[in-house]
């Protein structure tokens, strides 16, 4: 059994989507303010059945709960009060399970018909109004009282979300109904899931659905998806230090005073006698005091006397901080050992985080031994739910993927787990580190898209990565291991930039430094060559952001498409396959010279405000010393980068191209200058990387002017940015 996946409706940014659950990890990516915090928080607070707030509604529909309250204080017409003013505004969660035939015993009592034998089980968790008839009268009374005191003031309730601001507690509960299976829809074009309506025909459940199918453990990133005030009970330990952890887990799995094995009793009756010997000692030497207390006539005949025992127990052997050391080195027979504290950060919440996993996975097989009596230990839950925000807020990045990677292997590391499908283990983790998404398998990714509702508010869909490329395609290994290999952090970005080689990529951050939008932004710069940029086209379109593919001109000739130097009306073309795969789609120069700029932009096919642009080299004007002025067809970055800088690389120093265009540009012949750079450029010895480093070394980069090419696309770029609405960014909570 497994949660196959959860519909979450009406909770903060997730307006109506789904999360696919993977069989064993699942990883939440996305942008900042996209949602995925919204997902960590909707699965602990409904499935641990939680108090919501007012804010834990989406944005939306607080204006239709003010509009609700709006109708029950309007006496010219007055409304009764429904269940069915709320079925579109109250948050809730489906979670669907798969289960085995051979399973049914766990599933029972939520069965959705009496002949159902296996497959999909849904469930829904929903907050909703206890009474609506008994919450419409004390929210028009509570109204109608503070207008009756005053007229002016602005006296509580202003309207009907500020009431439920401090009665939400009072009037909602969480209640649990069976869904169908058969009514479950797939989800729309643009992910939008589309959950049944709430059974109201049919009474909510008086019970817990999930107390004994799902076990569930949270490690946060201390930021709030744990309640403060949680019981003794619950798994999560807040304290990072490895000693504070393993006293929890000795006092749960391990106290031998608690249900006592045979050899826990023997531990226990050489310690008593210890007790003994050190009993006999302390009062020994306690006596002398003893004796001196005596002269003032204590105890005297009608007092009790003293007695001085040391009180031992197994728990307090661990219950310091210093319990936990790390051997350093050793002299001869001294060893020289260091409390945790001294032990480097990074390793010590790795440890910690470990030992979680492994505290975590031991009490939901072994349960709790503080519990006294055998049949308060219930049967282990066929599915174990863990939870992981944001992992790198405690690992710096050189551990992070060495948790990642050994995470999931933790929580199975038990005898009653190998290789055994009667209990699942079921990992969440949430993330804005690359080191951690890069070494997860596409099939794991839930990539978190901000966009918009019919209404213009913000909200999230989630797209589920593993059907991105396809089954198994050659597409998509090779993105795979480009991503991996390239670290990039393109699930995570605000916009994408393409890139060609080297040289753009050194003197990108100059560029867009000098754009104060894209220099705040969160832009992943990928170099990727020409030949092979327009296999991320799936990817970039599914994530939904805009791309910036910034390519080569690359002109050709022949039917083997040799390069050679650009000319108008010779009936060349563009060799780049980024420009014959992607957006343009037409590779004659003649034509891409003179193509406006518009057509150079495609619209994405999942998302509005989402585009993709592809630039190249344009022609460059330069004048001459005579005044004249001679039109130059760069093909790529270095020689449009000279040709845009035709004065200073006159005079500049340096050596490689730099000295190549340098002569070149003394002669001021047009054919003569055009065939020595495009050689220049050309030669197999060409060094691009290195002409990039003597131009950023020689010259402040940025004072260097940037080609035309690349600046009307990073200007286009800025205002696809600046035109998302910043109400993306309103609930900072929502990363």
């Amino acid at each position: 059994m497994n949660i196959a996946f959860v519909e979450i409706k009406n909770f903060r940014k997730l307006k109506s989507c789904r999360i696919d659950l993977s069989p064993k990890s699942t990883i939440f990516v996305g942008a900042n303010n996209s949602g995925k915090t919204s997902a960590m928080f909707a699965l602990v607070k409904f499935l641990k059945k939680r108090q919501l707030v007012v804010e834990d509604f989406t944005l939306s529909n607080l204006a239709a709960i003010t509009h609700l309250g709006e109708r029950y204080i309007d006496e010219a017409n007055p409304i009764t009060p429904s269940i069915e003013d709320w079925k579109e505004i109250c948050p809730f969660i489906d979670v669907w399970l798969n289960v085995r035939e051979d399973e049914l015993r766990y599933v029972a009592n939520i069965l959705p018909t009496l002949s159902w034998r296996s497959g999909r089980i849904g469930v829904r968790l929903i907050y909703e109004p206890k009474d609506v008839v008994k919450l419409f009268e004390e929210f028009v009374s509570a109204y109608k009282l503070a207008r009756t005191r005053s007229d002016k003031a602005k006296l509580w309730p202003l309207n009907f979300t500020d009431y439920l601001h401090n009665k939400m507690k009072t009037h909602f509960v969480m209640n649990a109904y069976i869904l169908d299976p058969a009514k479950l829809m797939d989800l729309s074009e643009d992910s939008i899931a589309s959950p049944q309506e709430t059974p109201y025909n049919n009474s909510p459940l008086d019970f817990d659905p999930f107390k004994k199918l799902i076990k569930i453990d949270i490690i946060t990133a201390q930021r709030g998806l744990e309640d403060s005030n949680e019981d003794d009970n619950d798994s999560t330990i807040e304290s990072n230090l490895l000693s504070a952890q393993l006293r929890d887990y000795y006092d749960k799995q391990l106290d031998p005073e608690r249900k006592p094995s045979a050899s826990d009793i023997r531990a226990l009756t050489e310690m008593q006698a210890a007790k003994e010997v050190f009993d006999k000692q302390i009062s020994k030497r306690f006596q002398s005091a003893m004796d001196e207390l005596a002269k003032f006539g204590y105890p005297g005949k009608y007092n009790p006397g003293i007695v001085i025992e040391a009180k031992t127990q197994t728990s307090d052997i661990i219950s310091h901080s210093t319990v936990v050391k790390y051997p350093i080195f050793s002299d001869g027979d001294n060893k020289y050992k260091l409390p945790e504290k001294f032990n480097g950060l990074g390793y010590q919440n790795l440890i910690s985080m470990s030992f979680k996993l492994m505290s975590f996975r031991d009490s939901w097989i072994n349960g709790d031994r503080r519990k006294a009596d055998e049949e308060e230990i219930e049967a282990i839950q066929p599915i174990h739910l863990v939870l992981i925000e944001e992992p790198e807020a405690h690992l710096h990045v050189q551990v992070q993927q060495v948790f990642i990677k050994n995470a999931y292997d933790i929580l199975r590391n038990n005898p009653l787990l190998k290789n055994k499908n009667d209990y699942s283990t079921q990992m969440v983790v949430s993330t804005h580190s690359s080191s951690i998404a890069l070494e997860c398998e596409f099939a794991n990714l839930r990539y978190f898209r901000r966009t918009k509702s019919a209404d213009g508010l913000p909200i999230s869909v989630v797209i589920n990565l593993s059907n991105v490329f396809g089954v198994s395609t050659q597409t998509s290994r090779f993105v795979t291991r480009y991503l991996r290999t390239t670290h990039c952090d393109l699930f995570f970005a605000d916009a994408a930039i393409l890139i060609e080689g080297a040289g753009e990529r050194m003197f990108m951050p100059y560029f867009l430094n000098k754009y104060e939008v894209l220099d705040d932004a969160y832009i992943s710069v990928l170099e990727i060559g020409g030949r092979y940029a327009h296999y991320l086209k799936p990817l970039i379109d599914t994530l939904g952001i805009s791309c910036l593919v910034i390519a080569d001109l690359d002109s050709a000739h022949g039917a083997h498409g040799t390069g050679i130097l650009p000319e108008r009306g010779k009936g060349y073309f563009s060799s780049n396959p980024t420009i014959k795969n992607w957006v343009i789609k037409n590779t004659d120069l003649d034509y891409l010279l003179d193509l406006d700029f518009d057509s150079k932009v495609e619209s994405n096919p999942h998302i509005d405000d989402a585009k993709t642009r592809v630039a190249y080299q344009t022609p460059i004007n330069v004048t001459f010393s005579d005044g004249t002025e001679h039109e130059f067809i760069p093909t790529t970055f270095e020689d449009s980068l000279a040709y845009t800088n035709f004065d200073s690389f006159k005079t500049m120093k340096g050596i490689g191209l730099i000295k190549k265009f340098k002569n070149a540009f003394k002669t001021e012949n047009e054919i003569q200058i055009s065939t020595n750079v495009y050689n220049a450029v050309e030669s197999t010895t060409a060094k691009k990387a290195e002409f990039a480093l003597d131009m950023i070394y020689n010259r402040d980069p940025q004072s260097i002017e940037i080609p035309a090419y690349i600046a009307e696309a990073l200007e286009w770029l800025e205002k696809e940015i600046s035109s998302k609405d910043n109400n993306d960014f309103l609930n900072k909570e929502d990363e």
